[in-house]
């Protein structure tokens, strides 16, 4: 998912890896339809990041967008049957988690592309702190769960903001498994515009025990 245009349903190349746990609900018509829906939930998100309706208006909203979430909660399922989840390796995405592509994934390396929007400023047309750690902990997961073929966890996430990082420019993430001991997987990560180090991560992921949620 390049900007100009972020394409949120982007698979990965035949050689990628394998999400350590694909839905099988993920493969339905359904997902695709699904698809589309998030791609108007964002819109609404950005939209309403930077818009400042009159109360007349808001008040007529108000009443759909209520309808929307109850028509949807009459559909509820259990964590395995839900169509949000998974990443730009497997399913239709996740409608809080900032969409991203995939560029290359080899053993240890993985390069992604990323573009940020109204819905994730914090003020002044930059990104909201908050958000790397984010994508930072979603891109990193992801990564180590498939190539370690094992669910994890995040055990601590330490990011270095370098830059203010902007809206609307295509950045690249590029990320490295530095070390395997035992349980624990070892990752760093960077996010760059162009040749510019806008912010990195130092990252440990742990396996889960059987049981483990």
């Amino acid at each position: 998912m390049s900007h100009t245009v972020v394409d949120t349903e982007a698979a990965l190349p035949p050689e990628g890896p394998v999400p350590w746990r694909h839905n099988p609900a993920w493969d339905t018509p359904d997902a695709e339809s699904f698809g589309e829906l998030l791609g108007a939930l964002r819109r609404v998100h950005a939209t309403a990041a930077f818009s400042a309706p009159p109360a007349d208006l808001t008040s007529a909203l108000v009443g759909p967008l209520e309808e929307i979430a109850d028509h949807l909660a009459a559909h509820r399922v259990g964590e395995d049957e839900r169509l949000a989840g998974g990443s730009a390796s497997g399913g239709p995405g996740h409608p809080l988690l900032i969409p991203y592509e995939i560029i290359s994934c080899e053993d240890r390396t993985l390069r992604a592309a990323v573009e940020f929007g109204p819905a994730h400023v914090g003020g002044n047309g930059a990104v909201h702190g908050g958000m790397l750690p984010l994508l930072f902990d979603d891109v990193l997961g992801v990564f180590v769960a498939s190539q370690e073929e094992y669910r994890c966890r995040t055990a601590y996430l330490h990011v270095n903001y370098r830059r203010v990082t902007p809206i609307h420019r295509p950045l690249r993430i590029d990320a490295v498994i530095d070390r395997t001991e035992g349980r624990k997987t070892y990752v760093t990560g960077r996010l760059h515009e162009g040749d510019s180090l806008l912010a990195d991560v130092e990252a440990l992921f742990v396996r889960l025990l059987p049981g483990q949620p």
